[in-house]
């Protein structure tokens, strides 16, 4: 058996079909993980579970799921109404309403992970300046107003996607060579405590210390300062168990924790068919 990491962008409502709205992938994917016999668990239980032994799990297991929000949009908890697309139901409430139409029991340990930016300068010009081509964002949707509330329903953990994302909308990064949309150029520890060290103390201080212990690469970026020596030299001190990148691959349980693999809607797959090969590879 193999864990699956599924990564959502609540953002991502250019169109009213699968391919173009992860709201209604989102909804449409509980659906066909619990019918393919799927066990839904959190980031922690399939990380933890799967590095601990170092090997496979048993081939009769249940394969197992995490589903990882990224960016932290208020719309991974709230519903929006686009100006062209119309309604879109939050993923928080697209969680409840598989609950309350298949019973708790049908997945138990239903959880997603969200990673959010913390730097609030960062949050508001990003805001202001989303590619349009990709994405959505009104106006308030990058507050972090929601991360608590999130964090009470059980269902939706707040974990760290860097300071400012090297966002290139930025006039200036927290970099110390201002490389902006090139996480791999973040070399030394400077630079480093600058985009997750910093940023995971702004997360715990607004989630009364309950952010999870996980951090996400922007852009899926990363590079052997950070995997090899920074993040495992450094992960005491900094509160996290594990990194994710954004490779389309399944955690078989052998890979470096600081690296782990995730597949992304809308780029690594398309459609409920190309999403089932996906989770038939195990």
């Amino acid at each position: 058996m193999k864990g699956f990491v599924l990564t959502y962008h609540s953002h991502h409502v250019v169109g009213s079909d699968y391919a173009r709205n992860d709201h209604i992938a989102f909804a449409a994917d509980l659906e066909l993980m619990t019918d393919a016999g799927c066990e839904i668990v959190s980031l922690g239980t399939l990380t933890d579970g799967l590095l601990r032994t170092g090997k496979d799990a048993p081939h009769d297991a249940r394969a197992q799921v995490a589903i990882t929000f990224d960016d932290g949009p208020i719309y991974d908890v709230e519903g929006f109404t686009h100006p062209q697309f119309g309604a879109q139901r939050g993923f928080l409430n697209i969680m409840r309403d598989f609950v309350s139409k298949r019973g708790r029991d049908a997945q138990p340990g239903l959880h997603a992970t969200s990673f959010v930016i913390a730097s609030p300068e960062a949050r508001r010009i990003i805001e202001a300046t989303y590619d349009a081509h990709y994405t959505y964002v009104g106006a308030g949707a990058m507050t972090d107003a929601w991360w608590n509330p999130a964090i009470d329903t059980g269902l939706i953990a707040i974990a760290n996607h860097s300071w400012d994302h090297l966002h290139p909308a930025l006039p200036r990064v927290a970099h110390s060579r201002q490389a902006k949309a090139d996480f791999t150029q973040v070399l030394d520890a400077e630079d480093a405590d600058a985009q997750i060290a910093d940023a995971g103390a702004f997360i715990g201080a607004r989630t009364q210390r309950r952010n999870a212990p996980f951090f996400a690469y922007p852009f899926g970026h990363y590079n052997a300062f950070l995997v090899e020596r920074y993040l495992p030299e450094n992960a005491a001190r900094l509160g996290l168990r594990a990194a994710f990148a954004v490779e389309a691959r399944p955690i078989t349980g052998r890979e470096n924790r600081w690296c782990l693999p995730r597949f992304v809607c809308g780029d690594d797959w398309k459609s409920p068919e190309e999403l089932t090969t996906i989770l038939g590879s195990s």
